[in-house]
This record gives C-alpha cells, sequence and structure tokens, in this order.
C-alpha cells in the first residue's frame, strides 16, 4: 500500500490547490458566485459559437457549488495531492505544471466535440495525474473507491472503462468523455514525450557536434595560416623593422590583425593600421 509522506507541498501542487479552493470560495458566494460559474465554466456552444477559448482552461478551477456537493471539489484535490505530489517531485514543477493543463484542456477540447452541457470540474487533468502515476508505479496499490485495494494501474484501467462505457451510453449526466480524455491525452503524452525528447535531444547533439566539428576546422586552419603566412611577416618586422614589408605583406598583417588582435599582442607587433595612424 502506498504511504503518503507529504510533509512540504512542491510549488506547483500547492498554487494548484490554492486556486481551486480559492475559486470554490467564490463560486458559494450568492453575488458573486453564479456569474463566475457562467463566465469560466466549459459550455461547447459558446467555445465554438462566440469564441471562448478562455474556457477550455477555466472550467477546470470549477466544481459543483452546491450544498453537500463539495464531495466533488474534495475528491479532486485529494487525489491530486496523494499523486500529484510524486510526479511534480520527479518531473520538476514546469513541466508537471505543462502536463496538468495539457491533460485538462485535451480532455476539454475532447468533450466538446461530442457533449452539449455545461462542464466543470479539473477530473480530466487530476485523471491525467493519476494516469502518469500508474504509468511510473503501476504496482503500487491504492483503495479504489476508497474500499478496494488495487494496483494503480488496475484502478486506471477500471476507471477509463467505466468512463468509456458511459460516455458511449450518455448516462450519469456527467461529462465522462472528459475524464477518458485526460487519460488518453496523459497516455498520448507518456507514450511520445521520451522518444520525441530523445530525437530532439539528437539532433540537437549533432548540430553541437558539427558546431564543434567546424569550430576546431577552423581553428586549425588559422593557426596554420599564422604559421605559414604571419609568423614570417613578424619575424621579418623583428629582424628589419616595419619598414621592410612589402605592400602585399602589409596587407596579410592587416587582415591578421583583425582575424586574432591577440595574437598580435602576444607578438608585441602593434597592428598596421595602427601603426599607420601613429606614424601620420
Amino acid at each position: 500500500m502506498m504511504s503518503y509522506d507529504h510533509s512540504s507541498l512542491p510549488k506547483g501542487i500547492r498554487n494548484l490547490l490554492i486556486a481551486n479552493v480559492a475559486v470554490f470560495l467564490f463560486e458559494i458566494l450568492p453575488w458573486i458566485g453564479k456569474w463566475i460559474f457562467a463566465q469560466l465554466s466549459l459550455v461547447p456552444a459558446l467555445v465554438f459559437g462566440s469564441g471562448h477559448i478562455w474556457r477550455l482552461v477555466t472550467y477546470m478551477f470549477l466544481h459543483d457549488p452546491r450544498p453537500g456537493a463539495i464531495w466533488h471539489l474534495a475528491f479532486n484535490m485529494l487525489a491530486l495531492w496523494m499523486f500529484g505530489v510524486e510526479m511534480e517531485r520527479m518531473w520538476g514543477t514546469r513541466r508537471f505544471i505543462v502536463f496538468y493543463f495539457l491533460c485538462g484542456v485535451g480532455a476539454a477540447i475532447l468533450s466538446v466535440l461530442t457533449w452539449h452541457t455545461r462542464i466543470f470540474g479539473a477530473s480530466g487533468a487530476v485523471l491525467g495525474v493519476l494516469t502518469a502515476y500508474a504509468f511510473f508505479f503501476p504496482h503500487r496499490r491504492i483503495l479504489l473507491f476508497f474500499i478496494f485495494p488495487v494496483p494503480v494501474w488496475v484502478a486506471v484501467t477500471i476507471i477509463g472503462f467505466i468512463s468509456l462505457i458511459f460516455s458511449v451510453s450518455g448516462a450519469g449526466g456527467i461529462a465522462h468523455l472528459t475524464h477518458l480524455g485526460g487519460i488518453i491525452i496523459a497516455l498520448i503524452y507518456l507514450k511520445t514525450y521520451t522518444p520525441v525528447t530523445e530525437a530532439i535531444g539528437h539532433w540537437q547533439g549533432r548540430r553541437e557536434e558539427k558546431h564543434m566539428r567546424r569550430r576546431a576546422e577552423e581553428k586549425v586552419s588559422r593557426a596554420r595560416y599564422f604559421e605559414e603566412v604571419v609568423d614570417p611577416i613578424l619575424k621579418k618586422i623583428n629582424e628589419q623593422g616595419m619598414k621592410s614589408l612589402t605592400r602585399a605583406e602589409r596587407k596579410e598583417l592587416e587582415k591578421a590583425s583583425r582575424n586574432s588582435p591577440e595574437k598580435m599582442r602576444k607578438s608585441k607587433i602593434v597592428p598596421f593600421d595602427i601603426h599607420r595612424k601613429r606614424s601620420r
């Protein structure tokens, strides 16, 4: 049986819990609750017909405000705490938050395509988190419906199957497709994230390797140029003075001073363009 040693909440989980509870407290206020619910809940007709795209995100922070329905908020927040803390610590806050909203928004998009009534709640995003937990810790045991001890992967399978059946039948008065959508989006993410990031990392590694190889070749070429062209000119200056240089040698010296002034400084030779200015 899994344990819940969450003595300190990571930043992402803490902020999500605070945001959900804060919105719920506003929901139950009689003079503003109905307005918040009307403006932030997911209404398919308004998303498509009026361009209320923000509802694909804001619906996740709403929960049933009716008396006696606080279980809706309590269950989602409890599950988010139980399974999200370890995921955020493993992934880091940024990746976890992106994953959470990806599951929630993805579930919303799948829902509005087939569901025509108002949708609200964090269940899609939370079930995505539960799916990720089951993906990494499949054999840890939890109490399904707070009664039956089962491995996490079994719990996700059962919840997904129930959501699928009710989604097809349209029974229950709940947007079960939102629940199923959160699971589906999570699975797609979990199955594709590693291969995609590995491919990107491989591509970036090859680019970096080519860049380093090119820089090494340029360094060798520059060193050969100084050895074969510039060094003899510097030697001639040291032995015969600056006036002994031909026009071609002066041009080479000018080019070398522009390309590598450090080399000229180390050789204690004043670049020709500076020398020319001083001699005027």
